[in-house]
């Protein structure tokens, strides 16, 4: 007798919502975690990026351990931020370049807790590119990439960090396909000219090998996943992160975090600096090229002369008005000339 194949199970609830959510864009899950802390909007964050995060983590720190802290400290500061991103619908480039910042604060304390210093991301010699290791040469791609303005280093991010296709990272961004395409072009070519800088002289053809036909990915273990996410929604709901990360992990995460909010405050600063500045300099210039007015002095209110309260043939009004002392001055010099020429007058007369 033979066995009938098994049925599909029908979907459950939890994984009709977990595709639900799949299809919301960065901005609404950052919405959804934030303002209900909604495990699974989180964990479709990190799902997302794990690639993304992972790979920059290994590549700059080499092993396993010190990498799993860096990714789970990447994502606490994506918890403690993430509801203050200016642009959230560009999250990859944001994640992007706080892993590297994570990373290198990692490699940092490591090498201060064993007194070791690590070279690891340090430019070899000209002599020294052809032994390069695809790790160490995606070690310095990070930090050339993460150079370049927002337009160039989103595709480059999403395109060969993440794997995804033009028409993909096109979407994600709403830009038109063809804008890819063209600002993907710009971008390699300003990478090549940074790397030539740098002493890295292969050809564009080399690099294209080496580099841009290989997607750096890399898959993080799903107990790290699991984890980031127990983690990160204990921390928005009001966990300390020493009491849900490892030592370096929970350092390393309050430091870069902290280290964002001191940037933050010092543009803040310098605009209101800048502000005042101008508005000194303003009044400033204002003063000196008005220099006879006295600021902010009322004028004084016209003088009002009524006509007589009724009208006549003979109603006249006498207005009495005192004459300014220039006019005055004037009139008694005028007198005092006539007056003398009358004298001068009679005393001829009388001779």
């Amino acid at each position: 007798m033979s066995v009938p194949p098994a049925m599909a199970q029908p979907p459950t609830r939890q994984s009709k919502e977990h595709a639900a959510l799949q299809k919301l864009k960065d901005e609404e899950l950052l919405a959804r975690f934030f303002q209900s802390s909604e495990e699974g909007a989180f964990s479709v964050l990190v799902t997302r990026y794990s690639a993304l995060v992972y790979g920059v983590c290994k590549r700059i720190l080499g092993n396993a351990a010190d990498a799993d802290d860096a990714f789970q400290a990447t994502f606490m500061v994506l918890v403690k931020k993430g509801d203050k991103l200016s642009q959230p619908g560009r999250l990859a480039n944001w994640l992007y370049g706080v892993a590297i910042r994570t990373a290198n604060h990692a490699k940092s304390k490591r090498a201060q807790r064993t007194k070791v210093e690590r070279k690891a991301s340090e430019m070899p010699a000209k002599s020294e590119v052809c032994d390069m290791t695809y790790e160490q040469l995606w070690s310095v791609l990070d930090e050339e990439i993460n150079q370049l303005p927002q337009k160039y280093a989103l595709p480059l991010t999403l395109c060969y960090l993440e794997g995804k296709t033009n028409a993909e990272a096109a979407a994600q961004l709403g830009w038109p396909e063809g804008s890819m395409s063209r600002r993907l072009s710009r971008a390699k070519d300003l990478l090549r000219s940074r790397l030539a800088k740098r002493g890295l002289t292969m050809s564009t053809i080399l690099l294209a090998v080496a580099v841009f036909a290989r997607p750096a990915s890399a898959c993080a273990p799903q107990a790290l996943l699991a984890s980031t996410v127990e983690a990160g929604t204990l921390v928005v709901q009001g966990a300390r992160l020493s009491d849900v990360l490892s030592p370096l992990a929970a350092k390393v995460a309050g430091e870069v975090a902290l280290s964002l909010t001191a940037g933050y405050k010092l543009v803040a600063a310098l605009v209101v600096a800048a502000a005042s500045f101008f508005l000194a300099s303003s009044v400033v210039v204002w003063q000196i090229t008005t220099p006879d007015q006295i600021p902010f002095q009322e004028p004084p209110r016209p003088s009002i002369i009524l006509p007589p309260p009724t009208a006549g043939k003979n109603n006249t009004a006498s207005i009495s008005i005192q004459a300014p002392k220039s006019y005055t001055d004037r009139l008694n010099a005028i007198r005092r000339t006539e007056d003398k020429t009358n004298v001068d007058s009679g005393e001829s007369d009388k001779r």
